[in-house]
């Protein structure tokens, strides 16, 4: 699985990044340290995490490449995701995507510093 973030929301993502983060694309599926309850709605929900590099992530068992390092996730959730995903981000109202072929998987991507 490969991961693209568009160059607008790249621009706005390596604000939160840097050298001492890792990235962690989160199921919030009330399961794991940093899903605090799972969405009732049958709604998929995600969220993008920036930890700091000693943060345990033996949860988080998968991990593929991006245009801004490589990413973390709970293994079960990539059954979740097409092989080509993107995140997008709408400037006017600061909301992020993910998508892939098959069209949007999450409309409000969660974007979270710890």
């Amino acid at each position: 699985m490969k991961l693209t973030f568009t160059d607008k929301a790249k621009a706005r993502l390596e604000k939160l990044a840097g050298d001492n983060k890792k990235l962690v694309l989160d199921f919030d599926d009330g399961v794991g340290p940093f899903s605090n309850e799972a969405n009732c709605t049958l709604a998929l929900s995600f969220n993008l995490l920036f930890v700091p590099n000693d943060t345990d992530l033996s949860e988080f068992g998968a991990t593929f490449d991006s245009n801004m390092g490589t990413i973390h996730a709970k293994p079960y959730s990539l059954e979740q995701m097409d092989e080509e995903m993107t995140v997008d981000v709408n400037e006017k109202y600061l909301r992020y995507t993910l998508s892939g072929r098959g069209g949007v998987l999450d409309p409000a991507l969660g974007i979270k510093t710890l």
